[in-house]
């Protein structure tokens, strides 16, 4: 999704950018974990009746199924 003409995303980038390199990390930290749990929110909407183990795994799958093999994803996910 694209909704931010490129003059104001300019000028959120330039603000982000006057921010210490700690409240940019701490900033990111939070955008992180905000759709980190907007994902479980989604995930859950559509599969209510996974575990806490399950959900994990599907997290991980969401955000790293674009870098682990299946294969990959399996063996990390086993160690859950």
């Amino acid at each position: 999704m694209h909704d931010t003409t490129n003059e104001i995303y300019k000028k959120q980038h330039e603000i982000f950018m006057k921010k210490s390199l700690k409240e940019r990390f701490l900033l990111n930290l939070d955008l992180t974990e905000f759709v980190r749990e907007m994902t479980k929110r989604r995930i859950l909407s559509k599969r209510p009746g996974l575990s806490k183990k399950e959900l994990k795994i599907e997290v991980f799958k969401e955000f790293y199924s674009d870098i682990f093999s299946e294969n990959e994803i399996k063996k990390i996910t086993a160690k859950f």
